[in-house]
């Protein structure tokens, strides 16, 4: 059968026809909706003409009941609204030319209203109340009710009708829109169908071209990282839009140019790909951090060089994404910045604040009534929390730096375990809540930081203290086996959520945000990563009957002998509990070291086996007298604490005559006269708040032992150093005590580095004594 030719003339026919039906059908769609539009516009007139007469409506009655207000009181305030009233039944009025059959009526109205206030005026009242009881006013308040009513009704007929004839006119027209639309679309589809059918192939090998075209292009612009992909030789081939904002130069200027015309990614001899570490299509380093990239104006801009590897037909090519880390950089040095602000300007202070409250609380300025040592309590256990607070803040930055430091030091876990109850002491009183500590008899030594590993124990301590009910008791139980000492904390609290539990570890955690506790949730992530340092392990298990065990334990050391230099050792004998707890308070908070005997075999064994600074006897112990021949001054405690302290001070102390002589450097005065209280009168505390001074004084007396802050108003204290020597040629004794971290080349040039926190005026006085007596802990 032969193939007929296409006609032109019916194509030509077609052609015309399509677009003469589309403006017809257009043409009489735009009339349908021009009549659906004038039947809203109707409608909406009505509603609006309704609701203005309701207007008018109240307008009158507030125009009444301002004409009676003032007729009742005289009180002109009441026609306030009066002549108001009047104007917009005016423009009602002009506005509505519908409405002008009621205008005799609205005049008629007001007319009534003004003659009865021009008579109250002129002082007729009773002429006034009158006219208002002939009731005029009402009937004629009554006939524009009615009025109104009329207009009303017929309105609301009107707009009812009128909407239902828009409805419905809005219901043919969109009935019409999709037949229409559906008529339309049966066309197009039958003619893109026809083209589709003769154009399958060609299409579809455009489409595969531009899809990938495109994906590639999409990949490069739609990114904010700076892209460039480069050829085997190690040339850009091309770049992204975000390259050429980054890096100021265009396409066509780095192409074909080597990579490290913009970032020298691989130097040395030899192919690209050997220099990058392209090994067997992979590259053995993928990222290159803190790389400086050249801008085309001369300026490095810090980026992140992450490298991929593309295999293609003409060989391996490399896509490099540059990640502009500035503001990264920007925003580490503002954290390193507020940190620092952080560890000087709120750790100082309250350094300074807790101390004086230790002092005040230890009779430093004599006996306090009771409501006075309890404002001090509080005081001091707040103060001690924020210094909390900002120490986990400085841990937690420490910890993501890698600049976490932990010392190595034997630590006596007994002694440990009973300074976290005395420190907690205070916050289980308030709660109701019972501390038990069980620990062996023999001191239990572990390697590592003292003041680390007493931080993991108060915090667990007050954790456990805050989840158990009033009235229960929170357990502390040292214990050693296998050569791992393992101190446990129980309360019989509500138990950790099983939610909670996979989480319990990470920063920022807590069971319950809303619960109104404090702190920040740090408190475990930092506990954490210090056991972890110390080589050992923290978890937590359910216990029998309720409530929640927590567990560190370490590795043991074996123990070495005692009297290294360190703080001066006090052998305190006392067989009352409660008072030997009472005893060992007062010496720990000297900044002494101390064993505790209960009997007077336990202390002669001690003495045989150990050597101590000095003895403090209990009121059960044989008075002083018959300890005449012990080698080390002897106080028998007795009267107030602040009496008992004094003795063991100057027991430990070489009179005022001898007594050596620190110089402190400090911009804070409040924690140098703190300081200078704690270390006297066992020395004397000569202070300087600048550099100028501590060198002025330097210039006239040679100091036994200088005690330096960090960060100063003007300067740092370690620009003092080095000290001058002493008459016997021999170095400074030179403590760093500040609120930042103390670079490692400053600590070197030091003897020793107190870090300030709330409980550091003790161990800043143990290594004073240190210092300055050596291994016996107190002047010769």
């Amino acid at each position: 059968m032969p193939v007929r030719a296409p006609s032109l003339r019916l194509f030509l026919l077609a052609a015309a026809a399509v677009p003469l039906l589309l403006l017809a059908l257009v043409t009489w769609l735009d009339a349908e909706w021009d009549h659906a539009e004038l039947v809203r516009v109707a409608a909406e007139t009505s509603a609006d003409r309704r609701a203005a007469r309701l207007t008018l409506l109240s307008r009158l009655v507030d125009a009444e009941s301002a004409q009676r207000g003032y007729l009742l009181t005289g009180n002109p305030a009441f026609l306030g609204q009066y002549e108001p009233a009047r104007h917009a039944a005016a423009r009602h009025i002009a506005a509505y030319p519908a409405d002008r059959a009621i205008a005799p009526l609205v005049a008629a109205k007001f007319a009534e209203l003004d003659s009865t206030i021009a008579l109250f005026r002129r002082g007729d009242r009773e002429g006034a109340g009158a006219v208002v009881a002939q009731g005029g006013g009402r009937e004629l308040m009554q006939r524009l009710r009615a009025a109104l009513g009329r207009m009303i009704a017929d309105d609301e007929a009107r707009y009812i009708a009128q909407r239902a004839a828009y409805l419905r006119d809005r219901d043919r027209l969109e009935n019409l829109l999709w037949g229409a639309g559906a008529a339309l679309i049966a066309l197009v589809a039958a003619a893109l169908l026809h083209m589709w059918r003769l154009r399958r192939q060609r299409h579809a090998a455009l489409i595969r071209a531009f899809e990938s075209a495109e994906r590639n292009a999409t990949v490069l612009d739609s990114t904010t990282d700076a892209l460039l992909i480069l050829n085997p030789s190690g040339t850009v081939e091309s770049m992204n839009a975000a390259a050429t904002r980054m890096l100021g130069y265009g396409p066509a200027e780095l192409e074909r140019r080597d990579i490290a015309t913009v970032v020298d990614l691989a130097p040395g001899q030899g192919s690209f790909h050997r220099r990058i570490g392209l090994v067997d299509g992979q590259l053995r380093r993928a990222l290159f951090p803190d790389r400086a990239a050249r801008h085309r104006d001369g300026r490095e801009v810090t980026v992140d060089v992450a490298i991929g590897v593309m295999h293609l037909p003409s060989g391996v090519h490399l896509v490099l994404s540059l990640r502009d880390v500035s503001e990264r950089k920007r925003v580490e040095r503002v954290k390193d910045e507020l940190m620092s602000t952080v560890s000087h300007e709120l750790r100082t202070p309250l350094t300074s604040v807790v101390g004086s409250l230790g002092l005040l609380r230890a009779g430093a300025a004599g006996d306090l009534p009771d409501d006075a040592a309890r404002l001090i309590d509080i005081a001091e256990n707040n103060s001690r929390r924020l210094i909390r607070l900002i120490n986990d803040m400085l841990d937690i930055d420490r910890i993501e730096s890698g600049r976490l430091e932990i010392a190595r030091a034997p630590v006596d876990l007994c002694a440990l375990l009973d300074e976290a109850c005395e420190g907690s002491e205070g916050l289980a009183r308030a709660a109701d809540v019972t501390l038990d500590g069980v620990r062996p008899p023999d001191p239990v030594i572990v390697t590592g930081d003292a003041d680390r590993l007493l931080q993991v124990a108060t915090n667990l301590l007050s954790n456990a203290i805050r989840a158990a009910p009033a009235g229960s008791r929170v357990g502390l139980t040292l214990s050693v086996d296998d050569g791992r000492a393992a101190i446990a904390i129980d309360d019989r609290g509500p138990g950790i959520p099983i939610a909670f539990r996979d989480r319990i570890f990470g920063r920022f955690e807590r069971a319950t945000p809303d619960d109104g506790a404090t702190g920040t949730g740090l408190g475990l992530a930092i506990s954490r990563e210090i056991v972890a340092r110390h080589g050992g392990s923290i978890w937590f298990e359910d216990r029998a009957g309720g409530g929640t065990r927590f567990v560190f334990a370490l590795p043991l050391t074996p123990r070495t002998d005692r009297g290294a230099p360190g703080c001066a050792t006090v052998l305190v004998c006392e067989a009352d509990e409660e008072a030997a707890r009472a005893l060992v308070a007062l010496v720990a908070e000297e900044g002494y070291g101390y064993d505790l005997v209960h009997s007077v075999a336990e202390a002669c064994d001690a003495m045989v086996r150990h050597r101590y600074s000095a003895l403090l006897l209990g009121a059960a112990f044989a008075p002083a007298g018959e300890w005449t021949t012990a080698a080390v001054p002897v106080v028998v405690a007795g009267g107030e604490p602040a009496d008992t302290v004094r003795a063991l001070r100057a027991a430990l102390s070489c009179g005022p005559a001898a007594r050596r002589v620190v110089l402190h450097l400090d911009d804070d005065r409040d924690l140098l006269a703190v300081v200078a209280a704690a270390l006297e009168p066992e020395v004397r505390v000569k202070t300087a708040t600048d550099l100028a001074a501590a060198r002025a004084l330097l210039a006239r007396v040679t100091p036994d032992l200088a005690i330096l802050d960090v960060k100063l108003a003007v300067g740092l204290g370690p620009d003092l150093l080095p000290l001058p020597a002493r008459d016997d040629r021999a170095a400074i004794p030179t403590i760093i005590y500040s609120a930042q971290d103390v670079p490692p080349a400053v600590a070197a040039q030091v003897d020793a580095v107190v870090m300030k926190g709330g409980d550091t005026l003790p161990r800043l006085k143990a290594t004073v004594r240190r210092l300055l007596y050596g291994e016996k802990g107190g002047p010769a």
